[in-house]
Formats: structure tokens, C-alpha cells, sequence
């Protein structure tokens, strides 16, 4: 309880030394503190008294300070469900033409507009600022808007602008988006390349997603030996998500191919990791495996698994092959000569 009071003061004791700040007028410390304020009304969830402070420090006009407080109070805005409001937060910050925040604010205005015309102007501003992070972003978010308004050229040509900012994010997921509009396009050679750029990037999450895409690419066009290498590549990269995903993509391409080996050894790899999704989907795959070549003890231990894990698809879909199993089993048994 003193512990609590004590907080209670410290904060209160912030809040007349901003105030008393914010009341000398001075050309720099006051609109710094009016910043600081609203930033401490927000953590203790007094909205109103954020939303004021940062205006005083809007209004102050201070280089940095106003329109630091311009993105903070619109996206304080926005979260309220103030959508107006928070678009003129973030076009006074735009206005400003500051040199990170008018594109951080281009970005959040093109979010956050619902007529595509507008928000393609917001991401175009931030593009053009040449922004380190902020272009690619709008980048992405640009070439994501122009697909959904079917305007395949146009998000072409803002997806390469991403790539070629060689951004450590941006670009691999740009390539990413790249990729699987030209898949839909049928250019599937334009794919391959796509997903490479994304490999290469080395990205953790987006190199082997890209990875198990391409895999899937080739399959679908035939080249198996080429997806092979792709799942092993994302294997490899021991990925948590990802890998799983990979080896039971492999695991099905072997069996499906006869080597059987090479499939359970897949499944295996699965199973072992104990992936919540994946595994129990490689229990499954397994089971119809060791079935299919006549192991039906093999493939109920894997159906068990299956069943064991509670997975919504692979438990039903063993337990069915289960019960054909034991009923065919049964009926062979009760058969007479």
C-alpha cells in the first residue's frame, strides 16, 4: 500500500515538474515536456490528458517536438475510433516535413484511410522521402493496395521498389509478395526469381517461407529434384514453423515417388519435433505410408499418434482409418472357409 502512495507521488511529482515546465514558455524545454506529459497521461490511460499535452506541443511549432507529438496523438486518435482527428494529427506531421516523421506519418495515414486514392498519396509521399525504413514500408503497403485493386503493373513496380531498397525486411517480404502475384499471373519463372531474392536475403522467418513456396512452385511444374532441394534448404534451416512444414511437404513428394525411406525418414523428422500442427499431420502421413506397404502394425502406432495428439484434422482422419482398419481386421478374422 506505501509502495503504491509512493508511485502515486513520484508520478504526481513528474507532472508539476513538466508542468512547471511546460509554463515557462521556454523555446525548447516547454514543448519537450508537453511531449513528455502526454506520453505519461497515456500510461496511466488519461487520454484527455494526453491528447492535450501533445496539442500544446503541436502548437508550440518546436522542429522536432511538435511533430513528434503530431504521429503520437494520431495514433492516440485512431485508437479511440477518431478517425478524422488522428488524419489531421498525422498530416500536421506530414506538413512538417521532418525527416523521419512526415514518412512514419505518410505510412500511418495510408493505413489508415479507407478511400485507395488517398491512401495511395500517403504511401507516394513516403516513398518519395527516400525514407531508410519507411519507403520500402510504403513500398510493400502500396504494391499490397494496388493488388487488391487489381492493378497488377502498379503493385509489380512498388514491390521492385521495395526489393531494390535492399531493406532487411521489406525487401525479402516484398519479394515474397512479388512471387506469389507472379505464381497468379503464370509467370512462374518470374516466381522462382522472386523467391530466390527472398532466400538470398537470409531473412529468419521470410527466407525459409520463401523456401517452402518454391519448393511447391516445382512440384506443381514437375521439377522434383528442384523441390526437394528447396524443402531440404528450409529443413536446414531448422526453422520452427517453417522446417515441419518443409518436411512434410518432402515426406509426401518422396512417397509419392516410392522412396519410401526417404518419406518415413521425413515423417520422422516431423514427429520428433513435436511441431502442434505438423507433427500430428506427419503421424497421419506416416500411417498411410507404413500401410500402403503392407506394415499395418507400423501404421496403427503411427495412427495412435495421431489420435493421441487431439489435432482436429489428423486425430479424426486417423481415427476413421483406425476403425476401417480393426473392422477389416475383425472380418477376416470372423470369416469362415
Amino acid at each position: 500500500m506505501a509502495s503504491t502512495e509512493r508511485a502515486r507521488k513520484d508520478v504526481a511529482g513528474v507532472e508539476e515538474a513538466l508542468q512547471s515546465a511546460i509554463d515557462s514558455g521556454h523555446a525548447d524545454l516547454a514543448p519537450k515536456a508537453a511531449f513528455n506529459l502526454g506520453v505519461l497521461c497515456e500510461d496511466r490511460d488519461d487520454f484527455a490528458g494526453a491528447e492535450r499535452a501533445y496539442q500544446l506541443a503541436i502548437d508550440s511549432g518546436h522542429a522536432d517536438h511538435a511533430p513528434k507529438a503530431a504521429v503520437n496523438l494520431g495514433v492516440l486518435r485512431e485508437g479511440q475510433g477518431d478517425f478524422a482527428g488522428a488524419e489531421l494529427a498525422f498530416q500536421v506531421a506530414i506538413d512538417s516535413g521532418h525527416a523521419d516523421l512526415a514518412p512514419m506519418a505518410a505510412v500511418n495515414l495510408g493505413v489508415l484511410r479507407d478511400d485507395e486514392d488517398g491512401a495511395e498519396r500517403a504511401y507516394q509521399v513516403a516513398i518519395d522521402s527516400g525514407h531508410a525504413d519507411q519507403a520500402p514500408r510504403a513500398a510493400v503497403n502500396l504494391g499490397v493496395l494496388r493488388e487488391a485493386r487489381r492493378d497488377c503493373v502498379g503493385a509489380e513496380r512498388a514491390y521492385r521498389l521495395a526489393i531494390e531498397s535492399g531493406h532487411a525486411v521489406m525487401a525479402p517480404m516484398a519479394a515474397v509478395n512479388l512471387a506469389v502475384l507472379c505464381e497468379g499471373l503464370g509467370d512462374f519463372a518470374g516466381a522462382e526469381r522472386a523467391y530466390q531474392v527472398a532466400i538470398a536475403s537470409g531473412h529468419a522467418d521470410l527466407a525459409p517461407k520463401a523456401a517452402v513456396n518454391l519448393g511447391v512452385l516445382r512440384e506443381r511444374r514437375g521439377d522434383l529434384a528442384g523441390a526437394e532441394l528447396a524443402y531440404q534448404v528450409v529443413i536446414a534451416s531448422g526453422h520452427a514453423d517453417q522446417a515441419p512444414q518443409a518436411a512434410v511437404n518432402l515426406g509426401v513428394l518422396c512417397h509419392g515417388r516410392e522412396d519410401f525411406a526417404g518419406a518415413e525418414s521425413a515423417f520422422q523428422v516431423v514427429i520428433d519435433s513435436g511441431h502442434a500442427d505438423m507433427a500430428p499431420k506427419a503421424a497421419f502421413n506416416l500411417g498411410v505410408l507404413r500401410q500402403d506397404q503392407g506394415d499395418l502394425d507400423g501404421a496403427e502406432r503411427a495412427y495412435q499418434l495421431a489420435i493421441d495428439s487431439g489435432h482436429p484434422s489428423a486425430a479424426y482422419c486417423a481415427r476413421e482409418v483406425m476403425l476401417q482398419l480393426r473392422g477389416a481386421a475383425d472380418a477376416i478374422c470372423g470369416s469362415t472357409p
